[in-house]
């Protein structure tokens, strides 16, 4: 009896896979799958052999295999520009990944077969390093690389060390490159050839140690492990052509270019070779149509179909090819790239990996051939295009490491599109509206987002920590809570290190969670109007930035809108546009304030005074028209969360501007009108409502805040150092550590009070985060409030640390830092200190609005309590004991964000 066709069919696919050498596919994977482009074909294998389902008894061989066959996957997802695929597909292999890496670390050095173990664990970090690159975290980037080159190089792995050195070299430059190109971009990328160069050098002498010959081209019959090594020389070598033009030097770019060619076209890599034409072609003389026309072309078969290739190549030689047409047939061509760019970006999971770079790019030359077009051949869309890209852009990038490219590309847009509204505003109410909508629809975005979208829950601790002493070292200032720079700088790499791994675990919850696209709100302004109609003494101040340069300009204006800070006011329902101010005095106004903490641990009354002159004068007269001023709510933007608002003072006077009228910040119109954050001015108070302290205290952060608040023992929970005063009296009290901070979390505290130190840590391109210290066993960072801390009955949270308000700003407009984390653990009001506050000065603050929250119950079981006017009662009161500013100012140490 013959056995059904069918049978014979699953026995002969069965055999097949049986017979697959998994570890053999996955060590030839970069130079015999990913070289041609046919990565597509090794993953097909590695899935029909259940490579990725976990089998406990395969061992520690059977994880190395399934971590190599994420890593063909992540290659994949990597060139196809899938940013969202390339990261689940990390989080889904970290476990294997770090179990491996301690066993590696464990066991020493691989002998014989095990070298496949540190060659995926290597070969893994360096596509984790890709993705980061991609999306633009060179930190993140530059440490999976630097992991990757250190298990190459550790455990004997020589033929993948020349692609990873070059990668390494690459992150690091960029990271180190970021804050330098904001100065001098050109200085930037001068010092980036000698490091490629001397990596090029490195990788010579390893290939005559391992005997590999870099002068004769390649062939298929070469051994593997020289071919993989080659692949990685002919990358150093692209990557010194890339220094070189990017210097000017084109000769010798193009030397280099051709021999990384040559190479790659022994190995049949099309990626590569791809990528040296369009060097070429960038660095040719004359010229360069055929080599666009070659980079098109290339992988298309003798039937005219696409074979495999580099898409994105392909894209840029057609971009390329029309642009320098220079007709309305080129524009045609750019538009139909440009449509195709929309296409392929629809749905949220393509929108994910849409090449926004190549998307402005490609817009801009639309822009630039539209201009030279005869007047009655431009087309009337250019504007609209660059709106319709930001706009797209804004709902394609739900994951928050993609908020970078947004900032960089889409939000100069919007400022663009702001400026032109200014320009064109005839100051009626509704011209006013409308831009005051744009204004809102271009900012804040992503906290909507997340307020819009479920609450993450309370996770557990993080994996790792950075335990530290609770007096930071060099905290030199007499009773402040830490001071600027208080870290040397091995404890500040590891905190970046810290800060990086906490980052990425942010990002991945959200991968899982995806957030939904908060709809903007149309009606926002008239929001507002009605807002200050309702609440008779109230006024609200909306800062906002415009113009600035947009390269090419959108609709080819000879004079746009300079970089500019404008102000609306609305006050009795009338919205009022203050006259602009240039933004690098604002820039400037921020960093002498950064200086004066520097020196000085608080902002100085010269500074207090600049403060009043250039943000608040120009709004003044505005915001006391009519009727008594009761409630002034600034909302600031950019360099003006890092700005203590609140300590302005009037040239001439001794009263800053919170002791002058109860104040408050929030962190966008939205979130005050239409998130309902206005209501948290005034709560309900009840008599069983809880008060949570996390203590990180020592001599200079006493934690005298919860010792004379007035509350009944009994309804006070403590993780930390208890006060003197109140020792064996709090029966709710725990170790100031995770457990313990997890503890006070359960409670759902109404009121939640941090006391003890903070930090701050500069990070790529000048911007930095915020750190506080949970006790002596780890530090908190904005990420963890965000995913660790839910305070979803929240009437009033205050972080009692030095500089914890700051590192709120973002380029992309986005509120950062703590303020954007309790926001969205649910917290209400939020105090918090933009300076190295004193002691003293917290103690006072924070107990007196303890104190009069409590006594709002009056003896009855509810109460209402009213927290901007009571803070501003308190700072009228504490201002009265000084007769010079500076001892004024030190004791206004939180700004209040409703």
């Amino acid at each position: 009896m013959t056995d059904d066709p069918s049978r014979q069919q699953d026995r002969a696919v069965t055999d097949f896979v049986d017979s697959l050498d998994v570890e053999d596919l996955i060590l030839r994977y970069d130079v015999d799958f990913d070289a041609p482009m046919r990565q597509a074909t090794a993953i097909g294998l590695l899935r029909l052999a259940g490579v990725h389902t976990p089998d406990p008894s395969s061992g520690l061989r059977g994880i190395a295999r399934r971590l190599g066959a994420y890593w063909c996957e992540m290659v994949l997802a990597d060139v196809a520009y899938e940013p969202l695929t390339a990261l689940r597909l990390i989080e889904a292999s970290r476990p294997d990944a770090e179990r491996l890496l301690a066993d590696l670390a464990a066991g020493g050095g691989p002998t014989g077969s095990e070298a496949f173990t540190a060659y995926v664990v290597a070969r893994w970090y360096d596509g984790v390093g890709r993705v980061r690159y991609r999306l633009g975290s060179y930190t993140a980037a530059r440490i999976a690389f630097g992991t990757a080159v250190g298990v190459a190089a550790d455990h004997g792995v020589w033929w993948a060390r020349p692609d990873l050195i070059s990668n390494h070299v690459r992150a690091r430059f960029e990271e180190q490159g970021q804050a330098s190109r904001r100065d001098d971009g050109r200085r930037a990328e001068r010092d980036f050839v000698g490091p490629m160069e001397r990596a090029r050098d490195d990788i010579a002498a390893l290939a005559a140690a391992r005997g590999v010959d870099l002068e004769s081209a390649p062939t298929a019959s070469s051994p593997a492990r020289h071919r993989e090594f080659l692949r990685g020389w002919s990358n150093a070598l692209h990557n010194v052509a890339t220094a070189l033009r990017q210097e000017g030097r084109t000769e010798e770019s193009l030397q280099q270019s051709r021999a990384s060619g040559a190479v790659s076209e022994g190995l049949g890599d099309i990626y590569r070779k791809a990528q040296s034409l369009l060097n070429e072609a960038l660095c040719e003389p004359g010229d360069p149509t055929h080599l666009f026309e070659e980079l098109r072309d290339l992988g298309i078969g003798p039937d005219g179909r696409p074979g495999p290739g580099w898409p994105r190549g392909r894209r840029i030689a057609r971009q390329q090819l029309a642009a320098r047409r220079g007709d309305a047939q080129g524009l045609a061509g750019l538009a139909e790239l440009l449509d195709d760019l929309e296409r392929d970006a629809a749905g949220p999971e393509r929108r994910s990996g849409l090449d926004v770079d190549f998307y402005a790019y490609t817009l801009g030359l639309y822009s630039r051939t539209a201009a030279g077009l005869p007047a009655d051949g431009r087309p009337g869309d250019v504007v609209d295009r660059w709106v319709h890209m930001a706009r797209s852009v804004r709902e394609a990038i739900a994951l928050p490491v993609y908020k970078r490219t947004y900032s960089r590309l889409m939000r100069p847009v919007f400022l663009r599109a702001i400026g032109r509204r200014v320009t064109e505003c005839d100051h009626r109410q509704r011209s006013l509206e409308g831009l005051l909508s744009l204004v809102e629809e271009s900012s804040g975005r992503e906290l909507l987002d997340m307020l819009a979208s479920s609450s993450p829950p309370a996770l557990g601790p993080p994996s790792s920590a950075l335990p530290g002493p609770v007096r930071p070292a060099g905290a030199d200032g007499p009773g402040r809570r830490s001071t600027l720079g208080s870290m040397d700088d091995a404890e500040a790499e590891e905190a970046k290190r810290l800060l990086q791994e906490r980052e990425e675990q942010y990002e991945q919850y959200f991968l899982g969670h995806p957030l939904s696209s908060a709809t903007h709100d149309e009606d926002i302004a008239h929001q507002l109007v009605q807002y200050t109609l309702n609440h008779p003494g109230s006024c609200v101040v909306r800062y906002f930035r415009y113009g600035g340069p947009l390269d090419p300009r959108m609709d080819g204006e000879e004079a746009p809108e300079p970089d500019s800070l404008g102000v609306m006011v609305c006050k009795e329902g009338i919205l009022t546009l203050g006259r602009p101010l240039p933004y690098p005095e604002v820039a400037a106004l921020a960093a002498r304030v950064l200086a004066d903490i520097q020196a000085r641990f608080v902002p100085q009354p010269d500074t207090c005074r600049s403060i009043w002159e250039l943000l608040v004068a120009p709004v003044w007269a505005h915001a006391t028209r009519g009727e008594a001023l009761t409630h002034l709510t600034l909302i600031p933007t950019d360099d003006l969360f890092a700005i203590p608002l609140h300590v302005a003072t009037e040239p001439g006077g001794l009263d800053p501007l919170a002791a002058r009228v109860p104040l408050s910040h929030s962190v966008s119109v939205a979130a005050f009108v239409s998130r309902g954050r206005h209501l948290l001015k005034k709560q309900l108070m009840e008599d069983d409502d809880d008060l949570a302290a996390l203590m990180s205290t020592d001599e200079a952060a006493t934690g005298g805040e919860i010792a004379a608040s007035g509350w009944p023992v009994d309804r006070v929970h403590v993780a930390g150092r208890v006060p003197a005063v109140l020792a064996d009296r709090i029966a709710g009290t725990h170790r100031a550590d995770w457990e313990g901070l997890a503890e006070l979390v359960s409670v759902e505290p109404e009121f939640f009070v941090y006391a003890g130190h903070g930090t701050y840590v500069e990070r790529d391109g000048g911007s930095g985060d915020p750190l506080l210290y949970l006790g002596s066993a780890d530090r908190l960072t904005q990420y963890d409030l965000a995913l660790r801390v839910a305070l979803p009955r929240n009437k009033l949270t205050v972080l009692g640390a030095c500089l914890a308000g700051q590192g709120m700003r973002s380029e992309g407009g986005d509120v950062l830092g703590f303020m954007r984390s309790l926001i969205i653990s649910g917290a209400g009001a939020i105090g918090v200190p933009l300076w190295s506050v004193s002691d003293g000065a917290m103690v006072s603050t924070v107990s007196a609005l303890l104190r009069e929250s409590r006594a709002a119950l009056d003896g009855s079981a509810t109460g209402v309590f009213d927290v901007v006017q009571t803070l501003h009662d308190h700072y009228r009161r504490a201002v009265g004991t000084y007769t010079q500013l500076a001892g004024r100012i030190d004791e206004m140490p939180l700004a209040l964000y409703l």
